[in-house]
């Protein structure tokens, strides 16, 4: 009989800490580390529920409607619930930036495009997916 104990854990939140802009900088001048969190699968798979999209599939003269994962919506989600810090749906941070939106703070104001894709990297890579992983399992 095998020893169930090992199984019986808390399982405690992982936060690493990530540069993802040199932007913002501490009173000392070194850039400010963002927080960011491990999901669990089951958050997971709500995330990719709120991403799927019908799309309208042709073969021969018989069309038909097919679930297809919107990529880029799923990573926004992913990114949105992985950064702890800075907090983007702090009320004061949206209206400094004149948003509503925390995805359109992150986007359109904190991280250029090269900064944005180096998180959404970082997330999915804590998150224990391999770049080439996650873009093959976010297209399943």
């Amino acid at each position: 009989m095998s020893n169930l104990q090992a199984f019986m854990i808390e399982k405690k939140e992982e936060v690493f800490e990530y540069v993802a802009s040199k932007n913002f900088k501490d009173e000392n001048g070194k850039p400010i580390p963002w927080k960011l969190k491990t999901i669990t699968a089951k958050e997971n798979e709500d995330l990719r529920k709120q991403c799927y999209r019908q799309v309208i599939v042709q073969n021969g003269k018989k069309k038909g409607y097919q679930q297809q994962l919107d990529t880029i919506r799923y990573l926004q989600l992913l990114t949105d619930k992985c950064v702890i810090f800075p907090d983007l749906h702090n009320a004061e941070l949206l209206d400094f930036y004149h948003e509503m939106d925390s995805i359109d703070l992150l986007t359109k104001h904190l991280l250029n495009a090269a900064e944005y894709d180096d998180l959404t990297a970082e997330i999915q890579r804590i998150n224990g997916y391999e770049l080439e992983e996650a873009v093959e399992e976010a297209k399943n």
